[in-house]
Formats: structure tokens, C-alpha cells, sequence
């Protein structure tokens, strides 16, 4: 579901006359081939598709950092000795 937010975000920003910047990067001729490819393949634009990439993985270091401050706060509360006894009772199996 998320992708596909993403994607319109993506289009909306390019049908409307939002201002926008140009950046430039480097690649290697493999990535640019394989991007390439990729386009030609979905019928998107490279432009696109580097865009929704970079967007996906900025959500994605933000949930992961979001995920890191929950386990720190939870690990905090953990330790105060009032609260000590639900901490055995906690499924912690998915904490990484």
C-alpha cells in the first residue's frame, strides 16, 4: 500500500507545477545499466524510479530510527525497579 502512495506522490509531483530541484550523483555503468533496464522494463521513467527508491528508503531509516528510539525508551522503562516485573513477560524475540 505504501508503494503505491508513494508512486502518486511521485506522479502528482511531476503533473502539478510544484518547483523542484535538479541533483546530480554518480553511478556505476552497471547501476546505470541496470536502472536503465528497469525502466525500459516497467515503462517508467529513470527519473521515477529514482525517486521512489530514494523515497522508500528514507521511510524506511525513519521507521527504523522510530523503531530504535521505541526499544531505548522501552529498555529505560525496563530498568526502573517499579516496573521491573513485566519485563520477563515481555515477548522481546523481535528486538533486534
Amino acid at each position: 500500500m505504501r508503494e503505491d502512495v508513494d508512486a502518486i506522490a511521485t506522479q502528482m509531483c511531476y503533473a502539478s507545477s510544484m518547483p523542484s530541484v535538479t541533483s546530480s550523483f554518480r553511478m556505476s555503468k552497471e547501476l546505470q545499466r541496470e536502472l536503465s533496464d528497469a525502466a525500459e522494463r516497467t515503462g517508467k521513467g529513470k527519473n521515477a524510479m529514482i525517486i521512489e527508491a530514494l523515497l522508500k528508503y528514507l521511510r524506511a531509516m525513519e521507521r527504523e530510527s522510530l523503531a530504535g528510539e521505541a526499544r531505548r525508551q522501552s529498555e529505560l522503562v525496563s530498568r526502573n525497579q517499579h516496573d521491573a516485573g513485566w519485563y520477563g513477560l515481555a515477548d522481546t524475540s523481535g528486538w533486534r
